[in-house]
């Protein structure tokens, strides 16, 4: 789904703690890349670039001052987002369940388990531990650190 895709890109592009104080920035003042170094603590060209990934998703957009560029928030890209966020939280349930085209769903390692209802539905009965759980469902992985040896 190209929509799902989309969103993917748009929270990558806010995946940095520099980009979100940007955008907070941004939402404030229009300001350039010497600005935004200066009040972000972070040299000229990691500006530039945070901002190109802002301005890829349209979140961002330049406007010439002078010999200067200036750059402001895109309200409007902001609150198209906002509804796909918002389309998210009332699809995402289905969404999260959906398994790409050809993809089976696999068989439940511990069918005829009186206890075990499948990995939607995991019951902590006292009978088994998340790590069985885990093992059982196909999703061990070995979490206990070893212990250091001094």
């Amino acid at each position: 789904m190209d929509d799902i895709k989309e969103l993917s890109r748009f929270f990558k592009a806010l995946s940095s703690e520099t980009r979100v104080r940007m955008v907070y920035l941004l939402k404030r003042h229009t300001l350039c890349v010497g600005a935004l170094s200066e009040r972000l603590g972070v040299s000229q060209g990691a500006v530039s670039q945070h901002l190109r990934a802002l301005r890829e998703m349209g979140l961002v957009t330049p406007e010439r001052h002078s010999y200067f560029l200036h750059y402001r928030l895109n309200e409007e890209a902001f609150g198209q987002w906002k509804e796909a966020i918002e389309w998210i939280s009332q699809a995402g349930a289905a969404l999260a369940h959906k398994r790409p085209a050809g993809k089976k769903k696999p068989p439940c390692l511990c069918q005829g388990n009186k206890n075990c209802h499948g990995p939607e539905e995991l019951q902590n009965d006292g009978n088994h531990s998340l790590k069985q759980d885990r093992k059982c469902h196909g999703e061990a992985k070995n979490t206990v650190r070893p212990k250091r040896k001094d």
